[in-house]
């Protein structure tokens, strides 16, 4: 903050149509903009702005504990935002501030901010602006999301068929797994008892570990506790730091395995299903009926998941790695 005086005006002249009575931090580029656009002089400009001169940290502390203040600031990023997104060949600060009616310095402020995020990129003029490459892997991202099931469907189809075992799609959402694809043979004796939209808990199956593996390890430990990590056969993990153990076994591996933690009958192989960037946005797995996890015909399905994940990843965007091709051909060896 060094450099910037924080202000407090009591009245709105018509040339500061967003000033208001609260605390506001006035950068020196904004007081440049007052005086080139109020054309004033800067004796006229700083009587009339400010009343008192508060220090950095008391107005801090007042914008930060007010939720007025949190709306505004929001509500004006996203008048810039959506204006700027109806306008694809972009706008100039003048223009841009005159048609969501806000001052210049303000725009050029929210601005500057939103490009540091990738929101917003000035054309190479410097003077133009339109909305930037953050959107692009938002819209992506989405797109895969909505998608993922038709994408991924003739791939679990095929797998089903290879494996004459159930295969299934999940999404992780709200700290459990959600089911959003199965697919499994018709001559099946017994069936997987899940359906689309079932919730399962990130910690005994094989689709939540493998997704939560690879996913942000704050969030995860506080999703699991927030579920209790309840017990439901005796092979199921209680602890977190077994389950980071476990965590940590399943990204050295590239999947994980429910070996009957949910459910004393199934056993599971699970593998992660990946996006452009790399994230993992989904998981696909193969449920077993009284299979042993270490016999010869479960361990055959292990390799089958991962390459199916894979190539679905290939279809929403991700490249294989060298390094991730080393440690698979290490595992297999």
């Amino acid at each position: 903050m060094e450099g910037t005086l924080i202000v407090e005006r009591e009245t709105s002249p018509a040339a500061h149509r967003e000033a208001d009575s609260r605390n506001v931090v006035v950068s020196p580029v904004e007081i440049a903009f007052h005086l080139l656009y109020d054309e004033r002089s800067i004796e006229e400009t700083w009587t009339q702005m400010p009343k008192r001169v508060l220090t950095s940290a008391q107005s801090e502390k007042e914008e930060n504990d007010s939720p007025v203040g949190s709306v505004r600031v929001l509500d004006r990023a996203m008048r810039i935002l959506k204006h700027l997104a109806q306008q694809p060949g972009g706008l100039n600060l003048t223009k841009l501030s005159s048609e969501i009616d806000l001052h210049k310095a303000t725009v050029l402020r929210f601005l500057r901010t939103m490009e540091q995020g990738g929101f917003v990129a000035s054309g190479s003029d410097g003077k133009s602006w339109r909305l930037g490459p953050a959107f692009l892997d938002i819209n992506m991202r989405m797109l895969v999301r909505h998608d993922i099931r038709e994408i991924a469907r003739p791939e679990m189809e095929a797998l089903s068929a290879r494996t004459g075992q159930t295969v299934q799609l999940a999404l992780m959402s709200e700290g459990a797994v959600v089911y959003i694809g199965k697919v499994e043979p018709a001559e099946l004796p017994l069936k997987i008892n899940t359906q689309i939209g079932t919730r399962r808990p990130i910690h005994c199956t094989s689709l939540g570990k493998v997704m939560a593996a690879f996913g942000d390890q704050t969030e995860m430990e506080r999703a699991v506790r927030a579920s209790g990590m309840q017990r439901f056969t005796s092979q199921t993990i209680t602890s977190l730091p077994q389950l980071r153990e476990e965590f940590s076994g399943i990204r050295a591996r590239g999947y994980a395995i429910d070996d009957r933690e949910y459910n004393d009958l199934v056993a599971c192989v699970a593998a992660p299903i990946r996006d452009a960037s790399g994230d993992v946005i989904a998981a696909l797995s193969v449920s077993t009926f009284g299979m042993s996890v270490g016999s010869a015909s479960f361990r055959r399905l292990i390799p089958s998941s991962v390459d199916a994940a894979k190539r679905i990843s290939a279809m929403v965007g991700w490249k294989e790695s060298a390094a991730s091709r080393g440690r698979e051909t290490t595992h297999k060896a």
